[in-house]
């Protein structure tokens, strides 16, 4: 995917990035002003125009940032594992690790940007056409490596799920890990590692359970 230009100056100092979305996340999208940002940030509002050339464009940062993030990470780990010889990797522990390690790696990036991921739920309405397809790319990405985790763990415990099952199953995960911003909070609810081990725990514990039937199943 080609990049998109974002920044009048390619620097984009990622202080700046941070102190404006943690304004954007208290205050909301529509909320905040260039203004607001500058004054917030204690910078010239053209002293952040030479860096973001409209509030548009800083809200596609942040995404780009968060969701690049995201998928490296993962990337990483589904690559680790694809590279594993095929009698280990569809070993029960192996699917188990991967899955585990992208929920860690999910939780371990929020854990730490509690406010652009404030940001990033407010998805790409907002944004331009250009940056909104160029986000909606990245997601895509990222979500097809977590079903991929998700059917292979599927997989090495019962007979390997539909594409559906496997796609409904990994958004529900999403949403354990992504509201974590309404609620979590180090000091009340312990550390990212231990929140992470809890959601590995209850989302697999039901996870690998067979298909419920319907009523057109009937």
């Amino acid at each position: 995917m080609d990049a998109v230009n974002t920044c009048a100056n390619s620097s984009c100092p990622d202080d700046i990035v941070a102190e404006c979305a943690a304004l954007m996340a208290r205050e909301g999208y529509h909320g905040t002003s260039m203004r607001d940002l500058a004054r917030g940030t204690g910078r010239s509002l053209s002293g952040l125009y030479h860096h973001f050339r409209s509030k548009e464009e800083l809200l596609y940062l942040i995404n780009e940032r968060g969701f690049s993030s995201l998928l490296a990470n993962a990337a990483r780990l589904r690559d680790a594992y694809r590279a594993q010889p095929p009698r280990s990797r569809e070993a029960r522990a192996a699917s188990a690790a991967l899955l585990c390690d992208l929920i860690g790696a999910h939780l371990g990036y929020f854990g730490s940007h509690l406010n652009e991921m404030r940001v990033l739920t407010f998805g790409t309405q907002p944004m331009s056409s250009a940056h909104g397809d160029a986000i909606r790319a990245l997601k895509l990405r990222y979500a097809e490596i977590v079903q991929f985790a998700v059917g292979e763990y599927i997989a090495a415990r019962r007979a390997p799920a539909a594409s559906d099952e496997i796609e409904r199953k990994s958004y529900l995960l999403f949403g354990m890990m992504n509201w974590i911003f309404g609620w979590y909070s180090f000091d009340e609810h312990g550390s990212v590692e231990a929140l992470a081990e809890e959601i590995y725990m209850t989302f697999t514990k039901g996870c690998a359970a067979p298909r419920p039937a319907t009523t057109q199943d009937a």
